[in-house]
Formats: C-alpha cells, structure tokens, sequence
C-alpha cells in the first residue's frame, strides 16, 4: 500500500499537456512574376505541441510540424530538421525542443527554443537571435527556432540573460527562382541557377540587462557572432 501510494503521488506531481492543429492555406497572385509564373500557392501544416512537467524545477517542452505545399518551398525529402539550416522548409522539423530548469531567480533553457530580446513594431536591431523565415512572404514572417543555451536571473524589474548559440542558424530567405527574389537587370536575358547556400558553422554568444520602469523600458546588450 506504500508502495502505491507514493507512486500515485509522484503521478500527481507530474503533469502532461499537449495540444495541435492541422492548417491549410491558399496564396493568391493576381499577376505573374518576371521569374515566377504561379498564382496560386498551397501548403499544408500540422503542428504538435506538448510539456512534461517532471518536477516542479525542471520541464521539458517540444513542438513538432509536418508539411508540404505545391510550390517546392517545402523540401521533398523526409529526415528530421533540428537545426533550421536549409534553404527550404524541411517536410518534418522538431520546431522547438528543450528542457527548462527553475530555481527562485533563475531559470535555464537548453535546447531548440526561440529566444526575443527587445520589442518593436517592424524591425528590431537587438533581436540577434530571433531568424526569420520569408519563403512565402517578405511582409508576413515566422519566427525560427535556434539551438542555444539560455541563462536568465530574474529579479524585480531587472532581468539579465546570458545566451550561448550553438551554431548560426539564418534567417531563411526567398528561393532564386520565386517571385520574393527580384533579379538584378544586368541579369536579364541570363539563365539562373541556384547554386545552393554555404552558412558559417561557429557558434555565438550574448548578454543583455533589461530593465523594466514605470513608463518606459530599456535594455543594454552585447552580442558576438554573424550577421
């Protein structure tokens, strides 16, 4: 009876949640491109998100996608991304990936996560390691997730964050042949082919205080590593 009452208390102590959806979207161009004749774009995204709460100081939370579209933005083949360095959309990407460890002021994150320093309306200078994917659109971004070592002490309306990257990941850019990339004049009349993309493998690292005011916010940061 010891024995089945314990375990039923380490059961309550942990806790699973998990949630997903699956979307589908249809883009829509009224005119063709000087490199791009589609006008119409599909794709197709289904997306699983979950947290393990093991303890109450320590957490692990993962986000996986599967996806596909009619316009090769997405590639055809079939291993798992984890690090978000292709020039296409992997058909099947951990998203997010990471355990998070709690006490008092201090919290740590390693693994897959998305990392947000500073806010602003458009483009924000200080967000170092927050890449973006514009395949489908320049205007309308999703976030990407890098593969990172995060410190944070917490304290009142101070923060200080130290991040450690693994390895650059970039923002993922238009394909060459796509209506998102516009060639150059002097290239007219020129076939084009993509040649594929070369990234640098060192990794990068970080520190910002931010502090938080009655009206007002700023923040001082440091940063090594690509651009």
């Amino acid at each position: 009876m010891m024995a089945a009452g314990t375990l039923a208390a380490l059961l309550l102590a942990q806790s699973l949640t998990q949630r997903g959806f699956i979307e589908t979207r249809m883009l829509t161009y009224p005119q063709d491109a000087p490199n791009d004749s589609a006008n119409f774009v599909g794709d197709a995204l289904l997306r699983w998100e979950g947290q393990y709460k093991a303890k109450s100081w320590l957490s692990f939370s993962g986000s996986f996608d599967a996806r596909t579209d009619t316009h090769h933005q997405v590639a055809r083949t079939w291993p798992v991304d984890w690090d978000g360095r292709q020039t296409q959309r992997p058909a099947l990407s951990m998203r997010q990936f990471s355990a998070t460890l709690h006490r008092g002021k201090f919290t740590v994150e390693i693994g897959r996560q998305f990392i947000r320093w500073g806010k602003t309306d458009i483009l924000n200078p200080t967000d170092r390691f927050a890449p973006k994917d514009y395949l489908s659109s320049v205007v309308d971004s999703d976030f990407l997730g890098v593969n990172a070592v995060r410190a944070t002490y917490e304290s009142g309306a101070n923060t200080i964050d130290l991040v450690w990257q693994v390895r650059f990941t970039p923002s993922r850019t238009p394909l060459l042949l796509q209506r998102w990339t516009v060639p150059p004049a002097e290239a007219a009349g020129l076939g084009l082919k993509d040649g594929g993309a070369q990234y640098p493998g060192g990794s990068q690292f970080g520190a910002r205080w931010n502090h938080l005011a009655s009206s007002f916010e700023y923040s001082f940061s440091y940063f090594r590593g690509y651009n």
